[in-house]
């Protein structure tokens, strides 16, 4: 993935700082190795802000369905 690629959620994703349930599309920032070896992608979601997400939670616009 690149940076601005299109993604989209695979159901339903509440935001760890807000509460809320994210939009099921965003926009791909960057993705990070933390700890133990977990890779984390952080998400753009326009107004609904940035979110890091597990890489099973999304997926490319164009291979979703």
């Amino acid at each position: 993935m690149n940076p601005g690629d299109a993604l989209k959620t695979i159901g339903p994703i509440r935001s760890q700082k807000t509460g809320l349930i994210l939009p099921h599309e965003g926009k791909f920032v960057r993705a990070i190795e933390k700890n133990l070896g977990r890779t984390l992608i952080l998400v753009n979601f326009g107004n609904a802000g940035d979110e890091y997400l597990f890489p099973n939670e999304v997926l490319p616009e164009t291979v979703h369905g």
